[in-house]
């Protein structure tokens, strides 16, 4: 038996000095990937935002809410390419009319287009409100164990084909291969185009489904009991043995055979106690391995298919499961049971792909870190992903995963936009910035200003501030939502300017926006050493570069 384991508005409140310095003391308390504190806006930043899931009935309605939009300096807008709906006639057999109205409705609005080949079920994930299933005739071409996959409780999925089914490349090639025959007259506006790699159109297996009993915050269920499954994670441990001896060894078991090597029978208990086990280990190094060898497949396939003909970056997304990180007696358990158990190989096999990675909860908090059931920590892990993504070298995209209701949430959102080197973001959904009309809705200035509006570079200059050797001297304030500081949290290192024998340093902001700021000394161990006197310094940023000088 094997042991089972797994922005704000445009009017701030100013803040007194006090508040402020409380906010610079409690700076070092929050988790900072490295390199941060010299991060600037990439000058390839762009902002798109997600049309509806459900298909568009009028037009012309559709047309003036892309130009509000395109108006509030949104670049593109992303849409779902439903496989339900172009290839539902017939293997093969594809209709792409409904999406050429749609590519040209985008192009007469002005905006760029990014289309996502949603090679997914759209319904019974948070947030579906259509009901979209894969075309009928697919499950025709192989077994349910081939072309399903099958959880810990026994549940078939059908929201996307199998990563165990030999055939499920081949598919997804079959489409890739009609739409770039189809839309080459529309290069001129898509921008890039993203892959589907599972439910949800994420890289993940369908682990978190109400469907198989789910609910948060639980962890999920296994997805790895069809037999072609299973005999995958055979193969696997016997390619990386060699003998059932060496398994044993390994494991501490007394198997007699690979027949005899299974996934966890415990899910409870393999996500309590097995998952630190060198069963648990290969265990979970293999479910991931299976992701990553998709989309790496997927990506080869994309690549041939689109890259002579469209010239674009090509995408695909991981889902940012964020609770149970730090349960106590399950930790990590709903990231390993979705396929996340190493980020940082799961990156590598994006960087093989060339593909750009897109990931989510970014207007998330980690208000309950340590409260039970959530353990939730989103914060820390787009965090720790950004950071890895930046490492490698991997563009990366940022998402909200559920709607926005609160202009304050985008002050979440630009804090890891402008501090973690993304190249762009993409708001779920169109319908809380436009209403049916194509008028604004009241959060749209609050989003134009905090994340579609370019950052300006403003500059500042820092005199008389009292020094000794290895001392530095910071900006800090009440709103840093742009570039490399925020909420305090992040101060703006200034670099001593000899010739002017004074402190410069250049910071991306938001443009228009109003600000509060002081400026501090540390000394080289971080520790506050003196606050700017007096009062907070103000001022109102233009449209274009500007600089601010503070007489200390």
């Amino acid at each position: 038996m094997f042991i089972s384991k797994l922005s704000t508005t445009r009017t701030m409140l100013k803040r007194s000095a006090a508040a402020l310095l409380t906010l610079a003391l409690s700076a070092s308390a929050l988790i900072m990937a490295p390199g941060t504190e010299a991060s600037t806006i990439r000058s390839d930043y762009k902002t798109y935002v997600m049309a509806p899931l459900t298909k568009i009935t009028d037009w012309n309605a559709f047309k003036n809410q892309l130009i509000t939009l395109k108006n509030n300096n949104v670049y593109a807008v992303t849409t779902d390419v439903w496989w339900g709906d172009v290839e539902s006639g017939g293997d093969n057999v594809f209709n792409w009319s409904y999406y050429k109205t749609y590519a040209d409705t985008v192009r007469a609005a002005g905006l760029k287009w990014v289309p996502i080949l949603s090679t997914h079920q759209c319904g019974g994930n948070v947030g579906d409100d259509c009901d979209i299933k894969l075309p009928n005739w697919l499950w025709t071409k192989g077994t349910q164990d081939q072309t399903t996959m099958r959880s810990e409780t026994g549940y078939y999925n059908y929201e996307t084909l199998s990563p165990w089914w030999s055939e499920t490349a081949k598919q997804y090639d079959e489409l890739y291969a009609s739409f770039a025959s189809n839309f080459t007259s529309y290069k001129d506006i898509i921008a890039k185009i993203y892959l589907s790699g599972g439910p949800a159109g994420e890289l993940r297996y369908p682990s978190y489904n109400a469907a198989d009993g789910w609910s948060y915050p639980g962890r999920g269920k296994l997805q790895a009991y069809t037999e072609t499954a299973k005999q995958d994670f055979r193969t696997a441990m016997q390619t990386k043995y060699g003998t059932i001896g060496a398994v044993n060894a390994a494991w501490g078991t007394s198997l007699t055979a690979f027949s005899q090597i299974s996934p966890p029978t415990d899910g409870d208990n393999f996500f309590m106690n097995g998952y630190k086990s060198n069963y648990g280990k290969d265990f979970l190094t293999w479910y991931q391995g299976v992701l990553e060898k998709h989309v790496k497949a997927i990506g080869a396939k994309a690549h041939s298919r689109f890259d002579s003909v469209f010239n674009v970056p090509v995408g695909a997304k991981i889902s940012g499961v964020h609770w149970l990180m730090n349960s106590p007696s399950m930790p990590h358990a709903a990231e390993y049971g979705a396929g996340y158990y190493n980020y940082s190989t799961l990156l590598d096999a994006f960087k093989a792909a060339n593909l750009d990675l897109t990931f989510t909860c970014l207007e998330m908090t980690d208000s309950n870190a340590t409260t039970s059931p959530f353990y939730s920590a989103p914060k820390s892990l787009v965090a720790q992903v950004a950071g890895l993504a930046q490492q490698k070298s991997i563009r990366i995209n940022g998402e909200n995963a559920l709607a926005i209701g609160d202009a304050g949430q985008y002050q979440n959102i630009t804090e890891m936009l402008f501090n973690y080197n993304f190249v762009g973001f993409t708001l779920l959904r169109m319908s809380s910035l436009v209403g049916a009309d194509g008028s604004k809705t009241g959060l749209m200035d609050a989003f134009r200003d905090s994340i579609a509006m370019t950052p300006i570079p403003v500059t500042f200059i820092v005199k008389n501030a009292p020094t000794l050797t290895g001392d530095s001297v910071y900006v800090t304030g009440s709103r840093w939502e742009m570039g490399n500081w925020t909420t305090g949290a992040y101060p703006l290192k200034l670099s001593y300017d000899s010739a002017n024998s004074d402190w410069r340093g250049t910071a991306y902001i938001g443009a228009n926006r109003y600000y509060e700021f002081k400026a501090i000394v540390k000394n080289s161990g971080g520790t506050l050493k003196a606050w700017e006197p007096g009062g907070n310094n103000t001022f109102t940023t233009g449209s274009t570069g500007t600089s601010y000088t503070i007489n200390w």
